[in-house]
């Protein structure tokens, strides 16, 4: 499993590796800074209460949930991106894309990754 995150002045990219590559349907996703609306991490059970239909990918409930889904509630046609299998907390990507508008991911480095991507959201890179 690796799902390796980098962010700059120009977005967020995310490559997925190995099977990622396989539960996920995707071997890269790009997210423009100006698409950016917040990064935060959350309990995973917290992230899963916003998961819609199953779209595409891989889904075993508590042991991996990975690929394509809408979001639940009041955002009909809205689609979210997971990578996630077993970790208590979840970096959670929220976009103004119409393609995707939350991307979900298991990172070891979750919390520096929220301060990087909020710094981009919030004007704090030079």
């Amino acid at each position: 499993m690796a799902v390796h995150v980098f962010v700059s002045d120009q977005g967020v990219d995310i490559r997925f590796d190995g099977f990622d590559t396989v539960s996920t349907l995707r071997r890269r996703h790009h997210v423009p800074t100006d698409e950016l609306v917040s990064a935060r991490v959350v309990p995973t059970a917290e992230a899963r209460s916003g998961l819609g239909w199953f779209l595409g990918g891989t889904y075993v409930p508590g042991v991996a949930t990975a690929g394509r889904f809408t979001i639940a509630g009041s955002h009909p046609g809205r689609r979210q991106l997971w990578c996630v299998y077993r970790d208590p907390e979840v970096l959670v990507i929220e976009t103004s894309s119409s393609t995707w508008s939350r991307v979900v991911l298991q990172h070891p480095d979750r919390h520096d990754l929220a301060w990087w991507i909020g710094e981009r959201v919030n004007g704090g890179a030079g």
